[in-house]
């Protein structure tokens, strides 16, 4: 049977309201002896407080909703686990939903969050996402604070911690052309994605700014996904490459695969370079260059918005945050 303050009234010889404003640590005419007569009481019978119920006194529920497009990319994996501890130290708990890049599930956990109560809202938007900010408008009025991550749509009334997309892709393909390369492919986001956007804007932006013309036959789409970067891969190395940008990580994998199928050698037959730096790209037979998203900093700067938030400080924030590349074995230099 569940204790309850009722409970703990009764043994105790005080009031329901007594009894909560000892547990809750508020000031109390009573003696010291009896407030830790009733702290005494709750351990003892292992009283555990009703969240619902104290939700509705304080209007608080001590919960953080966090919305994420695909918990089996280690990329949002390790995102979430890290404010998820960050949240835990500060008293806070996290409610996971995870849409698979759908806009329907996204509005719907949405939607189930806050008839949750939760307290702030933390989203990366799924990638149809560019016109449909109702839900993040009912949070803001409703003082309950938002922040997106990873891809933010302009019109986006919220706070946001993001990395400079465009701006890593430039030095990404620029590492390349240092090294010799004038032939450089380039497996794309979906296109619809903010965040590839920006990565095709800036591998184009780098190589005119090399006076290499764009050759638009050697520019692939894919979705972020392993399959999409080996299928790809399949195709773009048909064509006269010595060189990849492959937009994120988990697509470089799958082109690691699809060179391995064509009996090709990263990088003696075509050198590849990555964005997000997982923690698996340093783990492969040849380990792979990426343009490093900081998951730390990401997750760090997310927490330090919502501790903002969380004391009642909706000022909007966004932040950009630098890139840099980590240079492992993956790319030839052909100079």
């Amino acid at each position: 049977m569940a204790v309850t303050l009722k409970f703990l009234s009764e043994k105790a010889n005080l009031s329901i309201t007594t009894v909560s404003l000892i547990l809750n640590g508020k000031n109390v005419r009573v003696s010291e002896v009896k407030k830790q007569h009733v702290i005494q009481l709750a351990k003892e019978y292992n009283y555990i407080p009703n969240s619902l119920a104290v939700g509705l006194v304080t209007k608080k529920t001590k919960t953080i909703g966090l919305i994420i497009p695909d918990i089996s990319n280690i990329f949002f994996a390790e995102i979430a686990k890290n404010i998820e501890q960050e949240a835990n130290i500060k008293g806070y708990s996290v409610i996971l939903c995870n849409t698979n890049d759908k806009l329907s599930e996204e509005i719907k956990y949405a939607n189930l969050l806050f008839s949750k109560g939760v307290d702030a809202l933390v989203v990366c938007p799924a990638i149809e996402s560019a016109d449909n900010f109702e839900y993040i408008n009912k949070f803001m009025e409703a003082s309950k604070g938002v922040i997106v991550f990873d891809r933010f749509f302009s019109g986006m009334q919220c706070s946001s911690v993001i990395t400079d997309n465009f701006n890593g892709s430039i030095e990404a393909v620029q590492y390349l052309i240092a090294k010799g390369h004038r032939k450089i492919g380039c497996i794309t986001g979906p296109i619809n994605s903010y965040s590839a956007r920006l990565r095709i804007e800036g591998y184009k932006k780098a190589l005119l700014d090399a006076k290499i013309a764009i050759n638009e036959e050697l520019i692939v789409p894919g979705d972020y996904k392993f399959e999409s970067g080996y299928h790809q891969g399949l195709e773009l190395m048909k064509k006269d490459i010595t060189a990849v940008f492959v937009c994120n990580d988990l697509m470089a994998y799958g082109f690691y695969h699809a060179a391995k199928k064509l009996k090709k050698k990263i990088p003696q037959d075509v050198s590849v370079i990555g964005f997000d730096d997982l923690l698996f790209s340093s783990m492969l037979d040849v380990p792979l260059t990426s343009v490093k998203q900081n998951i730390d900093a990401i997750s760090n700067n997310i927490s330090n918005l919502l501790d903002k938030m969380l004391t009642g400080d909706l000022k909007i924030n966004n932040v950009v945050l630098p890139t840099l590349i980590t240079e492992r074995s993956s790319v030839k230099n052909i100079v």
